[in-house]
């Protein structure tokens, strides 16, 4: 958890002296006074991290659904090993569930249990509602930390797992306002596509739409172009899954960590 274990000047009280400044104090004639450490600086990080896998129905039609069973077992697994802190887990597809809240230890029970809970039969993707209700859990998450940690250091993870398609039913400028939304929040976003190699028709060959002004034919585009996460991960083989999930932690610990130096 994060905890503020290292000493920070400069202060006219606190728990220990800062020697460098003894000297200019006395040389001041006492008037540079603030020569004190307090504890305000963090050592160590709180991470929450949410996993939100996709319930909906073309997750079957697109035979990602074992990848998604597999996905969840493997990411869960390696956030406890890493002790990364709280995890939650949600679903999502017309409506969000969480499975797991970030207030609950996570065991091998827990897993077995989320999975019951998995019915890929909800008929849209809604992700900018994913999106809204996630950031509002991890920002009342964060608040709670700091009431009990009195410490704002915490890093937060949005793992979404999916297989990519139907992400514009609410609207393009809906889900890509959602995903600003969430990023002013300081929630990091990871969309994981589960491209089964089974289906012939890969996300890389989707192909949309893109109206213009006026009475032109639309232009044909590609889906990928105008995906609006930007930081993404197609997975087709299940078994590179624990290399390319610890690849992106290990990117993104780098990243929140850089901020102490």
């Amino acid at each position: 958890p994060s905890q503020a274990t290292k000493l920070r000047g400069d202060y006219r009280t606190g728990k220990r002296l800062n020697m460098r400044k003894v000297i200019p104090y006395i040389a001041s004639q006492f008037r540079k006074d603030k020569i004190w450490l307090r504890r305000t600086k963090p050592s160590k990080r709180q991470y929450q991290i949410m996993l939100a896998i996709d319930d909906s129905s073309s997750m079957v039609d697109n035979h990602s659904k074992q990848l998604a069973y597999e996905s969840l077992a493997l990411i869960s697994n390696a956030l406890t090993l890493l002790e990364a802190g709280e995890l939650c887990i949600c679903s999502f597809g017309e409506s969000v569930r969480v499975l797991h809240p970030f207030n609950e230890q996570f065991s091998s029970h827990s897993g077995s249990r989320l999975l019951q809970q998995f019915t890929f039969e909800q008929k849209k993707t809604k992700v900018a509602q994913l999106l809204k209700k996630a950031t509002s859990i991890m920002m009342d998450a964060r608040s709670k930390q700091r009431g009990m940690m009195g410490n704002p250091e915490t890093s937060q993870l949005l793992l979404i797992v999916s297989d990519g398609r139907g992400l514009f039913s609410e609207g393009m400028e809906t889900v890509k306002s959602a995903v600003r939304q969430a990023r002013e929040a300081n929630v990091f976003l990871v969309f994981v596509v589960i491209d089964n190699p089974q289906n012939k028709d890969s996300i890389l060959d989707i192909k949309v739409p893109v109206f213009k002004s006026g009475n032109q034919l639309p232009e044909i585009k590609p889906y990928m172009d105008y995906f609006p996460f930007p930081f993404y991960i197609i997975l087709r083989d299940i078994n590179s899954l624990p290399h390319v999930l610890c690849d992106a932690l290990r990117q993104w610990f780098e990243l929140v960590t850089a901020v102490d130096m």
